[in-house]
């Protein structure tokens, strides 16, 4: 079949040669015909359900929410990784207010909850219901994935991709930190020092090292950021809420504070993933065009006034 639309293609091309020939001598337009040429497909900028395979061939689904841009522009992005037992629907309501900044966001569910449980043969589900520590110490590998997934947006800058972790989404974060340098900020709602086993003492004084963290907690979880701060230095920045347990992780975002807590995440996220505020730019340049015009309009006046000074001294001396 292959030989037979190769030869038939060929063909083609000798007709449209032959053609061409002939209208080159009458002095007609020369027909032309491109082979193998296709267009790009536009970029996906719609709302949706994605997957993608971890190194040790786990499939993570994920919410993917993109912000449109003219390609080649590309936005910022960050990647959202949930707290036990839940999955990333908890992250439903922050959603809208990273998009208004023109942030990117994929939210996963974590290998054995949500639609992250295949193959059925590794027994995911039952893995992640029982906490098993091996289980969490692999997860860090849905985090690589889902950097991979962003690195094949054309429009998703690679270089300002910020972590937020809640609970152990923390540790996650911070594990990935500590093992890649692909973040360029994390947030950490409710970190533990060792949740499931997981030294996040020994994770966060690399990861720190180099990039920029917030941790956020009710007071009642607020020990282990102090120990977490302790450990990783001045990059690390704090934040505490009044409150008990019952604002853990992704429970601060609706809490009587929780406006709070949004607008201390974004604010950190403007600032470490460098991003400009559109509307600010456009202000900024209407003040100078309409400084600029006024500048223009006091020089105008001076040489005009000028002029006038002169025509009348000539008058006077006349």
């Amino acid at each position: 079949m292959k030989r037979f639309q190769s030869g038939f293609v060929f063909g083609m091309v000798a007709i449209v040669g032959v053609f061409g020939a002939v209208g080159g001598a009458v002095g007609q337009d020369k027909p032309t015909m491109e082979i193998g040429k296709s267009k790009r497909p536009p970029p996906d900028f719609s709302d949706r359900k994605v997957t993608f395979n971890t190194p040790d061939g786990i499939t993570i689904e994920a919410d993917f929410y993109p912000v449109k841009v003219e390609v080649p522009k590309r936005t910022p992005a960050v990647v959202l990784i949930h707290m036990y037992p839940k999955n990333r629907s908890s992250w439903k309501e922050f959603v809208p207010d990273l998009r208004a900044k023109g942030i990117a966001v994929l939210a996963y569910d974590i290998r054995g909850t949500g639609g992250s449980t295949k193959p059925e043969s590794m027994n995911l589900t039952e893995q992640y219901k029982a906490r098993s520590t091996a289980l969490f110490q692999l997860a860090t590998l849905d985090a690589v994935a889902a950097f991979d997934f962003l690195r094949q947006q054309e429009y998703i800058d690679t270089s300002r991709v910020a972590l937020i972790g809640a609970s152990v989404g923390c540790t996650i974060s911070l594990d990935f930190a500590n093992q890649t340098s692909d973040a360029k900020a994390i947030v950490c709602l409710s970190p533990g020092v060792n949740y499931f086993d997981l030294d996040s003492l020994a994770t966060i004084k690399t990861a720190a090292s180099y990039l920029p963290i917030l941790l956020i907690s009710p007071e009642a979880e607020y020990d282990a950021v102090e120990k977490l701060a302790e450990v990783g230095g001045a990059r690390v920045e704090t934040e505490k809420y009044p409150g008990g347990k019952e604002y853990h992780g992704t429970n601060m975002l609706s809490s009587p504070f929780g406006d709070k807590v949004r607008e201390r995440i974004l604010a950190f996220l403007v600032k470490n993933l460098e991003i400009k505020d559109e509307k600010k730019s456009d202000d900024d340049k209407k003040k100078k065009v309409t400084s600029d015009d006024d500048s223009k309009g006091e020089k105008d006046k001076k040489k005009k006034s000028k002029k006038s000074g002169k025509k009348k001294s000539n008058e006077s001396t006349k």
